[in-house]
């Protein structure tokens, strides 16, 4: 047998030299498929983990916009409340001021009769006719 060291100085044993040269060969190839598988899988985690941050980063991006959408759906929501309550206020506003300017329309067909204009001096100027008398009370 032939004296080899490896260059670290120690010595093969005795089960690797028995080995033929095919064996050791197909060994180191076999060796170096599997650093190549590992190192992939290595690059792979590496690739997952930045994919994970990059997930957080939509999520997180996500969550923004779902919060923004409900905010604007809320306030919206608000002002559509407010506007229906407004809408209800103007119609009772309106109600009321159509009865008066019925009620309006009415005094203008009376305004030229005698009636009217006799019953408005009373109550405006408190005018009197000569024959009738006033009676005044203090104020209770």
């Amino acid at each position: 047998m032939e004296n080899r060291s490896y260059p670290d100085g120690t010595q093969p044993s005795v089960e690797e030299l028995n080995r033929t040269r095919k064996d050791r060969v197909a060994a180191r190839k076999k060796a170096k498929k599997q650093q190549k598988r590992d190192r992939r899988r290595a690059q792979r985690k590496q690739a997952m983990a930045s994919g994970k941050k990059r997930r957080r980063k939509v999520n997180k991006i996500a969550l923004v916009f779902v919060l923004v959408v409900v905010v604007g759906f809320l306030v919206s929501a608000r002002r559509i409340m407010n506007l229906r309550s407004e809408n209800v206020k103007l119609k009772k506003q309106n109600q009321q001021l159509e009865e008066k300017r019925d009620e309006l329309k009415d005094e203008l067909k009376n305004v030229n009769s005698r009636e009217y204009i006799e019953k408005r001096a009373r109550e405006q100027l408190r005018l009197v006719n000569p024959d009738e008398i006033i009676f005044v009370f203090p104020n209770e």
